[in-house]
C-alpha cells in the first residue's frame, strides 16, 4: 500500500512540474519547524537552482510516508527516492553506521561537525553501496538526553524503566547497560506512548522534545547528553544510478551546502526550543555525565574489536 501511495504521489508530482523535469521525492518524520526540514528546503532549492529547474525535490514531512523505518525501507527498495532518518536507525541497514551511534564518542558539537566534514564521513556515506542506498550528507541533530515525567539524576534512576529508543541495536545495548529496558517505538508515536504509559521515558534532543510536543507529557529533561549522532540523508541506489554524472554532482553539492546551513539553523533552533521548553514548565537537570559514561564505556572497546568500526572510532577520537 505504501509503495503504491509513493508511486501515485510521484506520478502526480511529475505531472505538476512537467514531463521534462526530473522530480525526486524526499520524506522525513520531523515537523515543519525543525532545523532538519529547513535544511531539506535549502537542499531542494539548491538542487533546483543548480540544475536550472531540470531536477526538483518534493519534500514529504511529518511522517506522511510512514515511520522513519518505513521510509528507509522504501528508499532501499526504490519506492522512495530519498529520506532523512536518525543516524542510529541507519545501523539497521548498514552496520558501519554503528560507529557514530556509540555513546560519548563525540566530545562536543564542534567535534561532531569536524567529523561531518571529513573524508571519514564521506567513506561512511559510501559504506552501504550495494545494499540499496547510499548517503549523500549528514545533518546536525544535537545531543540526545533522557526525558520523563519524573526526574532522572543518576543512572540508578533509570533502573527498570521502559525507555523508547529507535530500532538501533547500539542504542538498545546502551539502555541495557544503564539498567533500563529498551522499547523501540516509531518516532511519530512517542507522544502517545508517553501519555499512555507504554513507555516511562524517551531520549532525544531538546528540539524533538519541543517540536513533537513531548514536553507536554515529559516535564523533566536530564542533560546527560549520552549521544551525538548526526542524521542521515539517504538516496536510493536505483535513483542515484538514474542520474547522470552532472546530476549526481549537483545533488551532492547541494546536499553538502545544505548541511552547512542546517548546522547553523540547528544551533539557533535548539537555543530557541530550550527557552520554549523552560517557559512551558520543563525542568532541565544538570547531571554528572561521568557516571553515565562509565556505565557505557565498554561499548567503545567492544566496537574496536571490529576492524571496520575501529577505523572510524580511531579517526573520530583523533580529530
Amino acid at each position: 500500500m505504501k509503495k503504491t501511495l509513493v508511486t501515485l504521489v510521484a506520478t502526480s508530482v511529475l505531472a505538476a512540474f512537467g514531463v521534462n523535469a526530473k522530480t525526486l521525492t524526499l520524506g522525513h518524520a520531523m515537523n515543519l519547524d525543525s532545523a532538519a526540514h529547513a535544511g531539506m528546503v535549502i537542499f531542494a532549492d539548491k538542487v533546483k537552482e543548480k540544475s536550472d529547474g531540470d531536477i526538483n525535490v518534493k519534500i514529504f514531512p511529518n511522517g506522511m510516508l510512514g515511520s522513519e523505518r518505513d521510509q528507509a525501507e522504501q528508499v532501499v527498495t526504490g519506492a522512495l527516492d530519498m529520506a532523512k532518518i536518525n543516524g542510529s536507525l541507519a545501523e539497521s541497514f548498514e552496520p558501519t553506521y554503528k560507529a557514530i551511534s556509540i555513546p560519548y564518542l563525540f566530545r562536543d558539537s564542534n567535534h561532531m561537525h569536524t567529523f561531518m566534514r571529513s573524508e571519514s564521513a564521506e567513506k561512511l556515506l559510501a559504506s552501504s553501496a550495494g545494499k540499496g542506498f547510499v548517503g549523500i550528507t549528514l545533518y546536525d541533530s544535537g545531543s540526545r538526553s533522557f526525558y520523563s515525567s519524573k526526574p532522572i539524576n543518576t543512572p540508578e534512576d533509570l533502573a527498570g524503566l521502559k525507555i523508547r529508543v529507535p530500532e538501533s541495536p547500539t542504542m538498545m545495548e546502551m539502555v541495557r547497560l544503564l539498567g533500563a529496558r529498551a522499547t523501540p517505538v516509531p518516532f511519530t508515536e512517542v507522544y502517545t506512548a508517553l501519555q499512555q504509559g507504554v513507555i516511562d521515558a524517551a531520549e532525544n534532543n531538546i528540539s524533538s522534545l519541543v517540536e513533537m510536543r513531548h514536553s507536554e507529557v515529559a516535564k523533566y529533561y536530564s542533560m546527560d547528553q549520552h549521544m551525538m549522532t548526526p542524521d542521515l540523508i539517504m538516496i536510493s541506489e536505483a535513483t542515484w544510478a538514474s542520474l547522470n554524472p552532472e546530476q549526481q554532482k549537483i545533488v551532492k553539492e547541494a546536499a553538502i551546502e545544505s548541511m552547512e546551513e542546517e548546522i547553523k539553523i540547528w544551533a539557533a533552533t535548539d537555543e530557541k526550543n530550550m527557552k520554549i521548553a523552560k517557559e512551558s514548565g520543563v525542568t532541565f537537570i544538570d547531571v554528572d555525565t561521568s557516571k553515565f559514561r562509565e556505565k557505557v564505556l565498554p561499548m567503545i572497546e567492544d566496537a574496536k574489536q571490529d576492524p571496520t568500526l575501529k577505523y572510524y572510532i580511531d579517526s573520530i577520537e583523533a580529530m
